[in-house]
């Protein structure tokens, strides 16, 4: 318990992130899943992509990266997208996720919310193993405090339930015109003739 007390927040710089990307990210998520860092990099440049480290030992020169969190960033609705989040490695299953999460809620008490987008775990073709999976994820995210809400997705041909992690920010209900939202965020990525090949909103 000391040492996830001694957790910090840090928001990174694009060489500190994408230093992240090159030695924890590429390896954490499967290949089809990690975007080209260049493409992450155009969203950087225009102000549409964020990036967290969760630190120990912060301020000395013994600091352990113990989890990252990556976004896109919808600067009108003031929202964010959860992109990448991970636990590095030996620290999974000890509760710097759940603390993490708490944190960048502090972090980013600026902004309206945060959006989330988890595997759909009612899909019929889903083995038993990989439906508990995927419960367990979403159960993580309902336990740190997020919604889940009635909009879907489909993104590069992976199905998604959307869940949302309200703001301190937020002066209205913000999981209304969801659909609109996850839209508008992924178009602040990606060009409009790649978003209707392989984007749709498939529930509201």
């Amino acid at each position: 318990m000391e040492r996830l007390e001694s957790l910090q927040v840090r928001k990174l710089t694009f060489a500190q992130a994408a230093r992240i990307y090159k030695e924890h990210l590429k390896k954490d998520f499967p290949p089809a899943e990690v975007k080209p860092l260049l493409v992450i990099r155009q969203a950087w440049n225009k102000g549409n992509y964020h990036a967290y480290g969760f630190y120990e030992n912060m301020d000395t020169q013994e600091e352990v990266l113990c989890a990252y969190a990556f976004f896109l960033a919808d600067n009108t609705n003031r929202v964010l997208l959860l992109d990448y989040f991970a636990v590095c490695g030996p620290l999974r299953g000890s509760g710097y996720g759940s603390l993490a999460l708490a944190l960048l809620q502090k972090e980013c008490a600026g902004w309206n919310g945060v959006i989330i987008e988890v595997e759909d775990d009612e899909l019929p073709s889903l083995t038993e193993e990989t439906r508990k999976t995927r419960q367990r994820r979403i159960a993580f995210y309902k336990g740190a405090g997020c919604l889940m809400t009635t909009t879907r997705s489909r993104l590069w041909d992976v199905d998604y339930r959307i869940m949302f992690m309200p703001g301190l920010a937020a002066q209205e209900d913000m999981t209304s015109n969801m659909a609109e939202k996850i839209r508008s965020l992924y178009e602040g990525m990606y060009p409009a003739m790649i978003l209707k090949r392989y984007f749709e909103i498939t529930a509201k």
